[in-house]
């Protein structure tokens, strides 16, 4: 009650009685005597005097206390999910501080990967070990550096792990030390950090590398190159060999492990941890696959570490393209879907005649190195070369050693192929990068011819009129037009090498043939007597380093009636008689080539049995032809029996109507 409210009170009082204050002050201390005198009422008062001193004493001493630790005490807390936690806690566990706790909370792991292995007991069997995880009761003391100590405590709430640390110190100088120590600690750290979610620190940096863009394939082998996967647990069993497997190095083993989708592999890359993801794309209803890609973490903030990395990934690509070439396909809607890797052919290999390849090589490089030239002349940086000629004379041969021996990709796209229209066509070529060789093979097949076979009988009405041919249906949904707009267009890409290939350029029109789209032709023709010698040496080299004690080998050759090693010289002359034996420009070079595949350590049969090869091929022709005129013949002779019994069936028709039209004449008279 306060002190006007018992002034009000006392008014009330002397109004009511009518006597004077100090009657009033009289009986109330009459009052407070009579109750004091009463041992109940004094006991009561003792004691709720004892209460509000102890009551003050505790307060007093509570604010004492907080005064104390706010000023000497600081304390800090770490939230699992943010980076620093992971600094402290990795820092602790280093130090062994939880191995002094009496509460633990055991789990099963693999104590091989643990910081600290004296809270596992390994068995050493290759099952799961037993280990020891502090519990989130007691705290622990930690006596930093041998002078400060540090209170260390661990709460878990709603799955949410956190520290708390309570630093003896008058400022936070001592906790500033210790979290920069647990974070260098961190950072040079041997032991992988936890795999983490990307939106787990918002401070680290992160890339994504999606499948359709070409720094994909770049990282894909520098990761295998870095042996990322060698941290994984989670496998695919393939047995493919072009699969990413963490063991593609080795060629003898034939199972590849492959890290699943969506796992999280550690490495370390120059100083610093990355996380790598693999996310295989996912299949739609129309069966395509897309949405792959790989993603990255940096433990780092620095932008330029990323930067830094992708540029080591295109440099090792670079690199590892001299030894190989990388071929790039499309799928059926239209999409660069996947690559394929292909050993380089020695460009001395190619076997055409004299002066072919070395034309091509240098009008090719005098290209690549002409790109201010034709920036200055206002020239399209592009080049398109046309190949032609019988199948099998080396015109898919030249555009791989060539790839080769510019250190260039091949982008090959099929005009036939389902799903490649004027719009994808487009797309895919404006996709391609500069530097490369764009490459379309047999662009004849994919528009139908529009002069007829002479050999094929035309088919005659019943009045013996020649029934035009419906036309040949379009064997892919390109038109010439969107062929003709994407190989000159303003939108493609320039620096670009086209290759074109075909095996009837009569076929082509006029104008897709014409210079600035088609800047080199170039026919190939059947074997040569040049080419048959320059195959037949290629295939049986003579090897001085080579011992015969070793047996016969590439290089090592024996004659099979002396058993002597045949010299350089009786390899030339078997050449030259190979050469002389076969009709010139008869054969192709992969039809002989096929040949030699069967005697390639017997130089001397080879020769032996080129006559009866000869023989078989022209047995093996004679009987094509037999039977391309026997069925000639028999669909002259079915084009015949159908105009005939259509001719039979119109003058049915037209009797038929004559009988009518008499027996109406008749019914008329009549009537």
């Amino acid at each position: 009650m306060s002190g006007q409210a018992l002034v009000r009170g006392l008014r009330h009082v002397k109004l009511i009685s009518g006597r004077s204050w100090k009657q009033i002050f009289r009986a109330l201390i009459a009052l407070c005597k009579r109750l004091l005198g009463n041992p109940q009422v004094a006991e009561l008062l003792r004691f709720i005097f004892l209460g509000t001193v102890v009551e003050t004493g505790r307060v007093i001493g509570a604010k004492m206390v907080s005064m104390v630790n706010s000023f000497f005490l600081v304390k800090a807390s770490f939230k699992q999910g943010e980076l620093s936690y992971e600094w402290v806690s990795a820092y602790i566990d280093h130090h062994k501080v939880w191995n002094r706790s009496r509460t633990f909370r055991v789990v099963a792991r693999n104590a091989e990967k643990l910081a600290n292995r004296d809270l596992a007991l390994n068995g050493a069997d290759g099952y799961p070990d037993a280990v020891y995880e502090p519990s989130a009761q007691d705290p622990e003391l930690f006596h930093w550096r041998g002078k400060h100590w540090i209170t260390i405590s661990k709460d878990e709430k709603e799955g949410a792990t956190s520290l708390t640390l309570q630093v003896w110190s008058r400022n936070r100088s001592v906790l500033d030390e210790f979290v920069q120590e647990a974070r260098t600690f961190y950072r040079t750290s041997t032991q992988p950090p936890p795999r983490q979610d990307y939106d787990w620190s918002q401070s680290l940096i992160v890339g994504h590398f999606n499948q359709a863009d070409f720094s994909y394939d770049w990282v894909l082998d520098y990761l295998q190159s870095e042996n990322v996967m060698a941290d994984a647990n989670e496998f695919t069993v393939s047995t493919k060999q072009t699969d990413a497997g963490w063991n593609r190095d080795d060629a003898k083993q034939l199972v590849r492990y492959v890290p699943s989708s969506n796992t999280k592999q550690r490495l370390r890359w120059r100083g610093i941890w990355m996380q790598v993801e693999f996310v295989i794309g996912y299949e739609d209803g129309n069966g395509r696959t897309s949405g792959g890609s790989i993603n990255i973490m940096l433990h780092s903030c620095d932008k330029a570490v990323l930067g830094q990395f992708i540029e080591a990934a295109r440099i090792h690509y670079t690199n590892a393209s001299i030894s190989r070439v990388t071929v790039h396909l499309t799928d059926n809607y239209g999409s660069w879907a996947r690559a394929v890797t292909k050993n380089r052919r020695a460009f001395s290999t190619l076997i055409l005649p004299n002066g072919i390849k070395e034309l091509i090589l240098a009008d090719a490089k005098e290209f690549l190195a002409s790109e201010e030239w034709y920036t200055f002349a206002g020239v399209p940086h592009r080049r398109g070369y046309l190949l032609y000629g019988e199948p099998g004379t080396g015109k898919s041969s030249t555009i791989h050693a060539l790839a080769g021996e510019l250190g260039l990709e091949i982008y090959f796209i099929s005009l036939a192929a389902p799903g490649i229209d004027d719009y994808t066509l487009g797309r895919l070529i404006r996709d391609t990068p500069s530097r490369c060789i764009l490459l379309i093979e047999d662009i004849d097949c994919a528009f139908p011819s529009r002069e007829e076979d002479p050999d094929e009988e035309p088919l005659l009405d019943a009045k013996g009129i020649p029934i035009p041919r419906e036309p040949i249906p379009p064997r892919s949904q390109v038109t010439l037009a969107g062929l003709l707009n994407v190989l000159d267009s303003v939108a493609s890409e320039e620096g670009r090498l086209t290759f074109a290939t075909t095996n009837h350029i009569e076929q082509l029109d006029p104008a897709l043939i014409r210079p600035g789209r088609m800047d080199l032709k170039i026919q190939y023709g059947l074997a040569t007597t040049e080419q048959l010698e320059q195959m037949f040496e290629r295939f049986y080299p003579y090897n001085d380093e080579i011992l015969p004690e070793l047996g016969p080998s590439i290089g090592c050759y024996f004659s099979k009636t002396t058993g002597e090693r045949l010299s350089p010289e009786v390899l030339s002359g078997l050449a030259k008689d190979f050469a002389v034996a076969i009709p010139a420009a008869r054969y192709s070079i992969a039809q002989l080539q096929g040949y030699l595949l069967n005697t390639k350590n017997d130089p001397e049969g080879a020769v032996a049995g080129i006559g009866a090869w000869i023989e078989a091929q022209e047995k093996e022709k004679r009987e094509i032809e037999e039977l391309k005129q026997k069925r000639r013949k028999e669909a002259a002779a079915r084009r015949a029996a159908e105009a005939a019994a259509e001719k039979e069936f119109a003058e049915a028709t037209r009797e038929g109507n004559r009988s009518t039209d008499s027996v109406e004449e008749t019914v008329e008279e009549a009537s």
